[in-house]
């Protein structure tokens, strides 16, 4: 139990701190669709919202949650990293890319690497607004 509240404060310090050294903060709207790759269906989108953070020179920072996953991402001009958890609570890490379609609008495709659960990979497209 002691360890949990430890790692919960130090994500909570970590966030505390991006938000005081933030260069510019937006609010983002997303659509998510999630595992497009593994169903011949048409895959219902998800909606998320988040916290996009201007931590340098064409280098963001975020948070992003659609109400049972949740994920922290550094994002370049040409990729984003994340880490976060499932709705499971299994860890998650994804690598992808980003096409910026506006100033404030883009779209987004990740690799989800599940290697740490019995989950298989998945693909997400991401539709993103931002404020």
């Amino acid at each position: 139990m002691k360890m949990k509240s430890i790692s919960t404060l130090l994500v909570k310090g970590i966030i505390l701190i991006s938000f005081i050294y933030a260069g510019s903060i937006s609010p983002t709207l997303a659509l998510r669709f999630n595992d497009i790759s593994g169903t011949t269906n048409l895959v219902e989108p998800v909606q998320c919202i988040g916290l996009k953070l201007g931590v340098g020179e064409g280098v963001y920072s975020g948070v992003e949650t659609d109400g049972t996953d949740f994920r922290l991402y550094v994002q370049r001009s040409f990729g984003t990293f994340s880490m976060g958890r499932d709705a499971a609570g299994d860890p998650q890490f994804s690598i992808g890319g980003n096409y910026n379609i506006l100033d404030n609008f883009s779209v987004s495709f990740d690799y989800i690497i599940n290697q740490l659960t019995a989950d298989s990979d998945k693909l997400r497209l991401s539709i993103v607004a931002s404020f």
